[in-house]
């Protein structure tokens, strides 16, 4: 019973996500209801709240999961330090609209604030351990990084800088002062 219940949640969760997105191209995030939502995934309104707060809770959830999803497929793929950053900068190039919404010049405190959890998580699962910090300065050091990372996001959804030079500039600027440690290897 468990199973099917599992199977239930993760379907309406997708489609949820998927009426999101699909709207937030055709509308834009902000003419973008919970009552469209609904509508496009067919769901109704207490299973949606059962599930989010608002949409915006959506919008992050979403995008949480989107992110350690192809953070993971990269680092297993590659060995390289800062693997995740450049990853979290490709994919605000590749979904500017969405990345607009999230750290965009419109985006409200909340939505910032959230963005800011969901990079200092997928920070801390990829880098926790990795950097030759002391230990009682990784949690400040994270914070940091993802502040300064949700900034450099919003620049890359806004047009105004590419991924591939803000991650240029990332590696030549802040990069060499965070270095890994000398003998760990990627995580499993």
């Amino acid at each position: 019973m468990v199973k099917s219940a599992d199977r239930r949640v993760r379907r309406t969760k997708g489609l949820l996500h998927q009426a999101l997105i699909e709207l937030l191209l055709e509308k834009g995030y902000t003419r973008t209801t919970v009552q469209d939502i609904l509508d496009r995934a067919d769901i109704g309104r207490s299973t949606f709240y059962s599930h989010y707060r608002d949409k915006d809770d959506l919008l992050v959830v979403s995008c949480t999961e989107y992110l350690r999803a192809a953070v993971h497929k990269t680092r297993a793929d590659a060995a390289r330090l800062w693997e995740p950053v450049q990853t979290m900068l490709q994919l605000a190039e590749q979904h500017r609209e969405l990345y607009r919404a999230l750290v965009g010049r419109r985006s409200s405190g909340v939505l910032l604030r959230a963005t800011q959890q969901m990079v200092a998580e997928i920070l801390a699962e990829n880098l926790r351990g990795r950097l030759d910090i002391d230990d009682a300065e990784i949690d400040t050091t994270l914070t940091f990084l993802s502040w300064a990372l949700v900034g450099v996001l919003g620049s890359i959804a806004e047009d105004s800088v590419s991924a591939s030079d803000a991650f240029s500039t990332f590696e030549r600027r802040l990069g060499h002062g965070l270095s890994a440690r000398r003998s760990i290897s990627a995580p499993e």
